[in-house]
């Protein structure tokens, strides 16, 4: 649970220190006047990045030099600062310099109409998805995903320096990088298959809970190879990934198979569907996150209601009240919202 937050020159938002209680609170205005601002503001003290930008200091407020993030949870106690410089902080009294320390601090799931992207969008989706989870489902796997970038980004730059014929360290340095990716992309795989395993019938649970049909979702992995034929993948590619000057295989190039009645959800499904499926995975995130962390997560939900039918809103809704969590739920009009808040931050009075 998250108790309170402060924040000075935190994008538009005006300086402020608030206190929250259990349950709904539902963070009503116009649209602009800082609700989302507030939704990311307490995304980035828990999880140390936003859901947003990139960097955390694109959310600097443009009349300011840097933002601070203060709020006490459940366990803790945290910190942050973020200037052109980087990012500093503190986690109960201990200081860090990587935002990725704050992490799982306090765990959330955040919801919102861009998530249809789960279903239509790019496989880049679908991974980031998966592995935010597998970040909360396992502590080696945040340092296990940062290792294989780090080869990854390393090897990609000997193939583009080969390409202009300055590649440092030769072929040896090559083979060593080759080498570390293989070992490291096997594990990832195998970490993603497992959570794919986990999530799919979470999906297909919370999935006929809000569309009332028994439409068959799959959700898996299908790409997951051994050190061994990984390396002769590589091998077969080499000449192509010397002309290109990056690494055209592997976890970082995958897609996840989502389909509905056998059929490609992103090809075949409607936007009803795709939206369904789309709170089902983050739903099934929720479930997945309470299990490996002991601790319900705060969900942050970011007007999705104004898309969704009446059937959909109260399923929704149902689902919501189940789970017991702590909800900030931002919307424009009340009226859209299916229940009722335990407390009401109105944005035009507070933030602006």
């Amino acid at each position: 649970m998250l108790f309170s937050l402060e924040q000075c020159n935190f994008r538009n938002l005006k300086e402020f220190s608030l206190e929250f209680s259990s349950g709904i609170t539902i963070v009503s205005g116009k649209n602009g006047q800082g609700k989302s601002n507030l939704l990311e503001a307490i995304h980035i003290i828990c999880q140390g990045f936003s859901f947003r930008t990139k960097t955390l200091q694109e959310a600097i407020n443009w009349n300011a030099d840097s933002f601070v993030l203060r709020a006490k949870t459940g366990k803790n106690e945290a910190a942050i600062q973020a200037d052109s410089s980087g990012v500093k902080g503190k986690l109960n009294g201990k200081e860090f310099r990587r935002a990725s320390t704050l992490f799982g601090s306090a765990p959330l799931v955040f919801i919102s109409p861009e998530d249809i992207r789960l279903a239509k969008g790019a496989p880049e989706d679908k991974r980031s998805f998966l592995d935010e989870l597998l970040c909360f489902s396992k502590k080696s796997n945040l340092d296990l995903l940062r290792r294989y970038r780090r080869v990854l980004q390393q090897r990609n730059r000997w193939l583009k320096d080969s390409l202009e014929g300055d590649a440092s360290g030769g072929e040896y340095l090559f083979e060593a990088l080759t080498e570390q990716l293989a070992v490291l992309a096997e594990s990832v795989w195998e970490e993603r298959k497992n959570i794919c395993e986990i999530l799919e019938p979470h999906i297909n649970d919370f999935y006929q809970t809000l569309c009332s049909k028994s439409e068959e979702i799959k959700f898996s992995y299908t790409r997951a190879l051994s050190k061994e034929d990984f390396l002769k993948v590589l091998r077969e590619k080499f000449n192509a990934e010397r002309a290109s000057g990056t690494t055209l295989a592997g976890p970082h190039r995958d897609d996840i198979e989502l389909l509905i009645q056998g059929y490609p959800m992103r090809d075949f499904g409607s936007q009803g569907q795709c939206r369904s499926i789309a709170l089902a995975m983050k739903f099934s995130a929720a479930e997945i996150i309470e299990k490996h962390s002991g601790e319900k997560p705060i969900l942050l939900l970011d007007d999705i209601f104004a898309e969704l039918d009446h059937s959909r809103r109260e399923a929704v809704a149902k689902i919501v009240k189940q789970k017991e969590c702590q909800v900030f739920a931002a919307t424009p009009s009340r009226e859209d919202l299916p229940f009722e808040g335990d407390a009401c931050l109105r944005t035009d009075a507070i933030f602006i």
